[in-house]
């Protein structure tokens, strides 16, 4: 049997947009090379049910849950498992178009010797908005609506991150997507360049080996959890075993409350990213993003309002095709 490469789609609470993640990923993917796993990071019933509609209709897709929040456990859980050489993860946010995995495959071969992440240009993006603008041509044009705000790269301080009308301003020249990747790979052309990143990077798409989850001892779990994961578990036996008392299958109110209580319903967010950066340095190791191909990331926390409230409903217009 052919080994391919797992597609790691994290998942927790975005229904609105996620019948059009998958459905990206279920048309834009050779599933002859790589294979779908969702990891239901204590996912919500909407989302639950969701993903029960694309598994009926694709079988193939494999599903991995935890009733927990928790991105890094669920995450080395599955790689614990898998065991393969190379992986693709994603956020329940990320768009994908035709041809997509290429650069996040290639940077990684490219630079096996030295690489710790590979990832590829996202437009809404702290480090690649600026290439995404460059090679489209939208410099001038960003200058000229924007004229007291610098084109810089970083992580959280461009203001891709936190201003709502540059992050508008991109997904403007975003759409459609399918047009504006293939314009963006006929625009880079043979010039395919592989960029260094040193800042801590937003991981919600990128691909990295088995050697360095191995090497990091893993994607870093909050060290609080491991405390509360005790505490949480000896509550949800109890909890499980009066509901067999009382001949029932569960006692959900009183799972979520013990989750509330615990914390277990929210993850570390940034923790993962902080960890590789400085396990990247420490290790002399790179941070690649290439420009072989383009995803589109929906957008930040700090944005997400406005991107919902204008552009919502253009991003999730399927394609017929689709």
């Amino acid at each position: 049997m052919k080994v391919k490469i797992p597609i790691l789609l994290i998942v927790n609470d975005r229904p609105y947009i996620l019948p059009e993640v998958l459905s990206r990923i279920m048309k834009y993917t050779d599933w002859d090379n790589f294979e779908l796993w969702i990891l239901e990071n204590y996912a919500s019933k909407s989302v639950k049910k969701i993903i029960g509609a694309f598994k009926r209709k694709y079988p193939f897709i494999n599903v991995y849950e935890q009733n927990f929040n928790q991105i890094s456990v669920i995450q080395n859980e599955i790689i614990s498992k898998l065991k393969r050489e190379i992986y693709i993860k994603l956020d329940d946010d990320i768009f994908v178009t035709e041809n997509w995995t290429k650069g996040f495959v290639n940077v990684i071969n490219r630079h096996i010797d030295d690489v710790s992440i590979g990832s590829v240009v996202i437009p809404i993006n702290g480090f690649s908005w600026k290439i995404f603008l460059e090679v489209m041509g939208l410099k001038a044009e960003f200058k000229r609506k924007f004229p007291n705000i610098e084109i810089i790269q970083g992580c959280t301080e461009p203001a891709v991150w936190s201003d709502s009308e540059v992050a508008k301003f991109i997904w403007e020249y975003s759409l459609p997507m399918e047009d504006v990747s293939k314009q963006f790979i006929e625009k880079v052309g043979a010039k395919i360049e592989d960029f260094v990143v040193p800042y801590r990077y937003s991981i919600g798409a990128i691909s990295f080996t088995h050697d360095l989850w191995e090497r990091m001892g893993g994607w870093k779990v909050d060290e609080k959890f491991a405390k509360k994961k005790k505490v949480y578990d000896f509550l949800l036996g109890l909890n499980n075993h009066i509901a067999k008392l009382r001949k029932k299958k569960e006692q959900r109110r009183t799972k979520n409350i013990v989750d509330i209580i615990l914390g277990m319903d929210i993850s570390a967010l940034g923790i993962e990213e902080e960890y590789v950066f400085n396990f990247s340095n420490k290790e002399n190791l790179k941070q690649y993003v290439t420009n072989e191909s383009i995803v589109f990331h929906f957008s930040f926390f700090p944005t997400e309002g406005e991107i919902v409230n204008n552009y919502l409903f253009k991003i999730t217009s399927i394609p017929k095709s689709i």
